[in-house]
This record gives structure tokens, sequence and C-alpha cells, in this order.
């Protein structure tokens, strides 16, 4: 008797075919989760426009310091710009806005509206804040780079922190969903339906052919008993007395209503 085999073995033709099996499958739940979330994120979005203003921070010289006096006014100036930043999104600015403006929302709201930005090496201020209008960004915008222009100089003493550019009036959403990723979401969700019915196929013991039969268990197979009620593969038990198809063989008997 040849050896009994416990392990299985797995072609690269099994992984095709389980994929090719259930590639229907796959797709279905790559579809499903992406387009649900799709829809999902259009009945819940909120367009946010954005406004960019721009501020400028100069140093304590008045211009007729020397070189070496520029360069350290010049590192001092970009040190500053951290505390800028800093002040700029400060409870007392913040606050100052929301109540100038009349605004519906807290400080955390307004707060978490409001982002900064320092272009490498320079000493330029980028301030961006986002809101449900047009209108509203730019304004908010605006009042923040006024406010906090002066308290800056209040708390730091910087004799010149100039508005170098109000905000604009933005033309479109700068939260436009991207497509994209709904697109990566559904590759995701189709490689992990894979790999679960992946994972159920290397769970699976059971034996189907004849070569597992022998290898697996040592036995030979000598005959295959047909299944009766599978009339797809063969013609057994499809024909049922008199050589006539199932369903087509006519009753012997008359209706009795048509009996004399």
């Amino acid at each position: 008797m040849s050896e009994i085999s416990i392990f299985r073995t797995i072609r690269l033709k099994d992984l095709w075919d389980l994929f090719v099996q259930r590639f229907v499958l796959i797709v279905l739940a790559a579809v499903t989760v992406a387009g649900s979330m799709f829809i999902y994120d259009r009945m819940t979005y909120t367009p946010q426009y954005a406004s960019t203003a721009t501020l400028y921070i100069k140093g304590q010289s008045d211009g007729s310091a020397s070189v070496g006096e520029e360069s350290t006014d010049f590192s001092l100036a970009l040190r500053l710009v951290n505390d800028c930043n800093y002040l700029l999104k400060s409870r007392k600015v913040l606050m100052s806005v929301i109540e100038e403006l009349d605004l519906n929302m807290s400080y955390g709201e307004l707060n978490s509206r409001v982002s900064t930005n320092n272009p490498l090496n320079t000493r330029v201020l980028e301030i961006t804040v986002q809101a449900n209008t047009r209108k509203q960004a730019k304004q908010i915008v605006d009042l923040v780079c006024d406010i906090g222009s002066a308290k800056i100089e209040e708390a730091m003493g910087v004799s010149k922190v100039n508005l170098y550019e109000y905000g604009t009036i933005p033309g479109g959403p700068c939260n436009t969903p991207n497509l994209l990723i709904y697109a990566i979401i559904g590759v995701v969700v189709a490689a992990l339906t894979y790999a679960v019915l992946l994972l159920l196929f290397l769970l699976d013991d059971s034996i189907r052919t004849d070569e597992e039969i022998q290898k697996q268990l040592g036995l030979s197979v000598l005959a295959e008993i047909p299944d009766l009620n599978d009339t797809s593969r063969n013609r057994y038990g499809y024909y049922q007395g008199y050589g006539q198809p199932r369903g087509t063989r006519k009753s012997a008997r008359k209706p009795a209503e048509t009996r004399k």
C-alpha cells in the first residue's frame, strides 16, 4: 500500500480556479462596500470653503542695520513665526472673532477650522479658514488676521506684523470627494474577500477527486456510483419507466369525468 499523505498540495491553478469561481462574489462585495460608503458620504456631504490670508513678520531693525545685524534679525523673526502661529489660534483671539461675527460655534470648533502654514525659510505665515459658505470663510480669516496681528504686537512687542494679503473668496468647495479613494477601498475589500475565501478553501479538508482519495486515504477507486438526482451530469434517473422522460409519461387511466 502506498504511503498515506496527511498534507494537501495547493497549486497555483487551484488558487486561480478559486478566484474565477468566486469572481462574481468578490466583485459584488467590493462594489457593495465601496458603493455604500460613497452613497453615505454623498448623503451626509456638507461643502466646505477655504480662504487663505498671508501675514509677513518683520524684525525690529529699521532698515539701517549692518549685514550681521540683519542676519540676526532674520533668525529672530523665524523663531517668532512659531510664537505667532500659536497666538493666532489662541482662545483670546478666536473668542474675539466669534463675538465680533456672532458665530454659532465654540472655541474648539473654530480652532479646528483654522490652520497655519509657514513656507520653509520664510517669515511668511499663511492662515487658512474653512467655513460653510464662501463669504463666511473670508470674513473669519480676515478678522483672525486683524485681531491676531494686534494681539501679537501687544503680547510680544513685535513692531511689524504686516497683513500682506487678505483672504480671497474661494471658487469651489475644498472637500470635494475623491473618487480614487473609493476605488482603493473597493480593491482592498476585494482582496480581503478573496483572502477569506482562500482561508475557507485551505481549511476545507473534504475529498473531491480520485487523486485525493488515493493520496490521503491510501485507497484505490474501483467504481463510481452515479447520482440519480443529478440530471445535468448523466442520464441516470432522467428516464423513468417505459423509456420515456420524466414528466412526459401519459397516465393509463382517463380522468373520471371523461369515462363512460
